[in-house]
């Protein structure tokens, strides 16, 4: 995978950023000890934003709290050089994020922003193939942003059309019989699980026992893992 982020994914990354920022502190500072230290109520939508938010310097680990760097700031100061896996996990917290904003939990209708910020990270989404612009204020999810959506279950992955048989039994010769039991237990029967356990390892075409991806990206191939879920999983 390309880490290197284009112009447009750059402008994605800033947008998203700041958007993010700014719901976390519009949802947090309330039950939070201080303004600039916020505490993530040990629920995944707020995790998964604020270590995004982290990698690309816009807030710090601190014990159980993050520190909001520059926060009387309205347009922080994001650093020049990042990669396309700050932007991954942006999307992440974007998409585990996106059913408490009322914009965009319905996931199947048009996104209509109504906050300027919303509506940039839309026009951003839009310049990278994640969304499409139908009308001068309306925007709907393609299926580029399946990855996302799919693994925090806005999608289902029972949409995605299965791979062909020789491309999923490959696939599965491939794994280990270990990790083959291991996705078709029980574990891995909930479809946003399944595709989170099964891309964390499946990377670029192959497993890679040694390694483990926690963020979507652009090469999760949902027809392939449609395929294998189906195999495993009997559906």
């Amino acid at each position: 995978m390309v880490e290197k982020l284009s112009e447009e994914e750059t402008a994605l990354l800033q947008a998203v950023a700041f958007w993010l920022r700014e719901e976390m502190l519009s949802h947090l500072v309330d039950m939070s000890p201080a303004p600039d230290l916020l505490h993530d109520l040990a629920q995944s939508n707020y995790e998964i934003s604020c270590s995004a938010l982290e990698r690309v310097g816009l807030l710090a680990s601190e014990g159980h709290y993050w520190r909001v760097l520059e926060p009387n700031n309205d347009q922080p100061t994001l650093a020049i050089s990042h990669k396309r896996s700050d932007l991954d996990h942006l999307l992440d917290g974007l998409a585990c994020h996106s059913d408490y904003v009322n914009d965009l939990y319905r996931h199947y209708e048009a996104v209509v922003p109504t906050k300027h910020s919303l509506n940039r990270v839309c026009i951003a989404m839009a310049e990278c193939g994640y969304m499409e612009t139908i009308s001068n204020k309306a925007f709907k999810w393609t299926d580029d942003f399946g990855p996302w959506l799919v693994r925090h279950g806005a999608w289902d992955l029972g949409e995605f059309e299965t791979a062909p048989q020789e491309e999923v039994v490959k696939a599965l010769e491939a794994i280990p019989d270990k990790r083959k039991d291991w996705l078709s237990g029980s574990l891995c029967r909930h479809k946003p699980d399944f595709v989170r356990c099964f891309f964390a390892q499946w990377i670029n075409g192959k497993w890679e026992e040694e390694e483990w991806r926690y963020a979507p990206s652009d090469d999760w191939d949902l027809n392939l893992a449609a395929g294998i879920y189906t195999k495993l999983h009997g559906q």
